[in-house]
């Protein structure tokens, strides 16, 4: 079973896809569409959890992730503060990323990498509370799942040179 903080933070990251592919520019916009799309959509639930037509969500596990994810549900919070904290440090971000990734630029990065890079970023360099071992396997696994077969590999390249730069390793 796929954690609570999974699942905030891959809801983090089709948010930020969604951004990112151009679906709007606004962050708020996007997390109230996802809202909207979510509470009307359990396919979109069930995927998050790891499961899938084949291997349905039992209805106990569906109801307790909606009920964390609403928006008065800590892991919604958590999936809006990770949001607006990557667009609040937006450019400090992307330059921490570039900076330790050698010869890729942010922007040739496939979406996938460059979001997760993001949220995990974000996390070792602004929320202190959230063990960076913890960043570090959940984004490893999250690229490894919506990324490449490279993904997971390029993704802990970078993030263990953030890791350590800012002492969280």
């Amino acid at each position: 079973m796929i954690s609570g903080r999974r699942t905030a933070r891959e809801t983090a990251l089709l948010v930020l896809f969604a951004v990112d592919v151009g679906q709007t520019s606004d962050y708020q916009m996007s997390l109230d569409r996802f809202m909207a799309v979510f509470k009307a959509d359990r396919e979109i639930l069930t995927e998050l959890l790891g499961h899938s037509d084949y291997n349905p969500a039992p209805e106990q596990l569906l109801q307790r992730a909606i009920k964390t994810l609403e928006p008065a549900g800590s892991h919604w919070q958590f999936v809006e503060r990770m949001v607006k904290g990557v667009e609040a440090h937006s450019k400090a971000i992307d330059e921490l990323i570039e900076r330790f990734s050698l010869n890729w630029k942010v922007s040739r990065m496939s979406r996938v990498d460059r979001n997760v890079l993001r949220l995990a970023a974000y996390e070792l360099a602004f929320e202190s509370d959230v063990p960076s071992r913890a960043t570090l396997n959940e984004a490893i696994e999250i690229a490894k799942r919506f990324g490449s077969e490279e993904s997971g590999k390029f993704v802990n390249g970078i993030l263990d040179k953030i890791a350590q730069e800012f002492g969280r390793v």
